[in-house]
């Protein structure tokens, strides 16, 4: 068996709650660059910025978990409006957002302006159309943006799994950087694209499921069902 299919199957789980203990900065910096250092990224241009919210951003992180709770409110109250649901849940907290609020780590990624290196000026120079550059190109090209960001999140996973601290994601939130800017998260220049926490978990999401005794019911598609080998 694999080390990296290994650590993933047997390590990786969304985090209920966190435990008070935080790891060392020194350890999620370490996760970070080397997150940074193996990601690919289209013309080298990294369209993306990761923001670091340490323990000491508490208010910082209620403000970033509303957005969350709003995102997901009014989800469920347009999927009524457009008869795509009976009901919603009222406004009830979602438990499992919690992770966003309590934490050691709370990493948020933005697009990001970006650049062009040495070698991408002189292909500019030729013609070559560097998009990453320009804002009124932010939303055209976010769709690739975001594969970048999820190759990030995922190489950060495996880098911080092997130093045994826990990581989780989100990505229900509200996209709108005004509104980010309105409610005080004034260093927020672009609309983000995802949330990662991480730290040592205290309780897992299955754990709940194995109380409930519903663990074996949300699991994934069948394999067939997603991949369809062409022949």
């Amino acid at each position: 068996m694999s080390y990296t299919f290994e650590l993933l199957e047997t390590k990786r789980s969304h985090v209920k709650t966190y435990s008070t203990k935080v790891p060392p900065k020194e350890e999620i910096y370490d996760a970070v660059w080397k997150a940074w250092k193996t990601s690919p990224s289209k013309n080298n241009a990294m369209a993306y910025e990761v923001l670091i919210w340490g323990p000491d951003k508490k208010a910082e992180k209620e403000k970033i978990h509303s957005l969350c709770v709003k995102s997901h409110k009014s989800a469920e109250d347009r999927a009524v409006e457009k008869d795509l649901a009976t009901k919603t849940q009222q406004g009830k907290p979602n438990p499992y957002y919690e992770h966003i609020r309590y934490n050691p780590y709370l990493l948020t990624i933005h697009s990001r302006l970006a650049t062009p290196n040495r070698f991408y000026k002189r292909q500019i120079e030729k013609g070559h159309f560097y998009d990453q550059a320009f804002q009124s190109y932010v939303d055209r090209i976010v769709d690739s943006v975001a594969v970048e960001v999820g190759l990030f999140a995922q190489n950060f996973t495996n880098y911080i799994l092997e130093k045994n601290i826990d990581v989780t994601y989100n990505s229900c939130f509200v996209r709108d950087p005004k509104i980010w800017n309105k409610i005080g998260l004034t260093t927020v220049a672009q609309r983000p694209i995802l949330m990662i926490t991480c730290g040592y978990a205290e309780r897992y999401r299955i754990d709940d499921l194995k109380e409930e005794r519903s663990d074996d019911q949300d699991v994934k598609p069948n394999f067939e069902d997603v991949v369809k080998w062409m022949e």
